[in-house]
């Protein structure tokens, strides 16, 4: 494994040359303390380096592979379906989860902790959803019925009345 070899990284400011080595450590520290359940390259590129456009295949690939070098941190679940990103392979489960930040740096409880994305939940009118994608400002949810789902996307308040009162289901 050649930690001297350059990858260009395409940032908001500037474009940046950083070693295999250089990047990896870039990854390991954005990984270190992330709050949320599951993970991707993708994740780590727009989020963590505010990246520009696609990662480039081989900062994709150093990516992946600096998840996998921590075995004991995060888990290998393959493809996982993202809203944002589509299906994803491969995504990672973060095995610290349980003892994760739960609140932000204004004291306030994370969303990533009170929806868990790709589960169900029921509704205080009796209709059950699944949650593939949930920010700050939203969640967007699909209505499941009879095994299936039905209607379109609906948008839930996560911190609304409504949320507030919804259950995970099997």
């Amino acid at each position: 494994m050649d930690l001297q070899k350059k990858y260009l990284l395409r940032l908001p400011d500037e474009n940046v040359t950083l070693t295999k080595e250089e990047l990896m450590a870039r990854v390991k520290e954005i990984l270190k303390n992330h709050p949320s359940e599951h993970m991707n390259a993708y994740r780590v590129w727009y989020e963590g380096f505010e990246g520009c456009g696609m990662p480039g295949t081989d900062v994709y690939d150093v990516i992946v592979e600096t998840f996998r070098s921590l075995p004991d941190d995060w888990k290998d679940i393959g493809p996982f379906r993202w809203e944002k990103y589509g299906v994803v392979n491969p995504s990672f489960l973060n095995l610290h989860y349980a003892e994760a930040a739960k609140f932000d740096d204004k004291g306030n409880f994370m969303l990533q902790h009170r929806f868990h994305l790709g589960k169900h939940y029921q509704g205080p009118d009796g209709k059950v959803y699944w949650i593939p994608v949930m920010e700050d400002f939203n969640m967007r949810a699909f209505e499941r019925k009879d095994g299936k789902y039905v209607g379109t996307m609906v948008e839930i308040d996560p911190y609304g009345e409504y949320a507030a009162q919804m259950v995970e289901v099997q």
